[in-house]
């Protein structure tokens, strides 16, 4: 389990994940992380609810997929990666 004061490449790679994951649920594709199918069921909702749990606090993120749809991956991973960093997220 990660925190925000985890080291970026390890945050990177789980947002990369995530990103991933929800790029191919979008696609049609099957993904075996989709335990049960609920990503995949909210597709007819239109909006994703994603839990992401890390040890120093939880991230829920509701997503439209529509925005999925007309993201990239390496947006999508960049705004994951942001929410997991909080604070730590340089801004200029």
């Amino acid at each position: 389990m990660t925190t925000s004061q985890s080291p970026l490449r390890v945050l990177k790679a789980q947002a990369n994940n995530m990103a991933r994951i929800m790029k191919a649920i979008e696609r049609g594709e099957k993904v075996t992380e989709d335990v049960g199918g609920k990503l995949a069921a909210s597709l007819a909702v239109g909006v994703a609810k994603v839990a992401i749990a890390m040890d120093d606090k939880v991230i829920i993120l509701d997503i439209a997929w529509s925005t999925v749809k007309t993201s990239s991956e390496v947006a999508l991973a960049e705004y994951v990666l942001g929410l997991m960093r909080g604070s730590r997220e340089t801004k200029h």
